[in-house]
């Protein structure tokens, strides 16, 4: 499985979005965290001199930079602001996935909401909620809110027909209601 490879180094992304996901037990993917610009993926197996525990699949485009293991491990030890750096990327990885589990509980318009907020947000640097989101297949809207594809096309049309959501040129989409996302606490 890809997800037991040792790891030759991390990488570094530069644009586009990729998401983190494992396989559960049932074979169903989990998707465990989204990652945009400036993001890194691949730390925890440097960190711990081990194996990977998930794979990483660019969701849109991706331009990516590869850093090996060896170099990076030499920065750490020798750039204290940079372990800080890792440090607190971590902490925000563990905050990221506390809130997708919490919102695993939640219902599939507040997951579906969650998720297109959090695509909008990883689009560039300094995005915010209502940036645009690159346009993608319904399946993948539904693996990354953890819904069946058939009610997240059901649900986008939903929030479409209510002025939730609206579709910009060339396909993506953008949240366009403030007030929508504050009645479900997702600002």
């Amino acid at each position: 499985m890809l997800d037991q490879d040792e790891s030759q180094g991390l990488i570094l992304l530069r644009n586009g979005i990729a998401k983190v996901r494992r396989f559960n037990s049932e074979g169903q993917e989990d998707v465990l965290s989204l990652l945009g610009p400036g993001d890194v993926c691949g730390e925890m197996a440097v960190l711990n001199n081990g194996r990977r525990s998930a794979d990483v699949v660019s969701v849109t485009s991706c331009d990516a930079v590869f850093l090996r293991v060896a170099p990076f491990r030499e920065l750490l030890h020798s750039e204290p602001r940079l372990s800080l750096a890792m440090a607190r990327l971590e902490a925000r990885r563990l905050q990221d996935l506390n809130c997708r589990f919490t919102l695993r509980g939640g219902d599939a318009t507040t997951r579906l909401l969650a998720t297109l907020c959090e695509l909008a947000r990883r689009t560039r640097l300094g995005a915010d909620s209502f940036s645009t989101i690159p346009p993608l297949p319904h399946r993948e809207l539904a693996c990354l809110s953890g819904l069946a594809r058939e009610t997240t096309s059901r649900i986008l049309s939903k929030l479409r027909q209510r002025g939730i959501i609206e579709e910009v040129e060339g396909g993506g989409l953008k949240i366009v209601n403030r007030e929508a996302l504050h009645q479900r606490q997702l600002l």
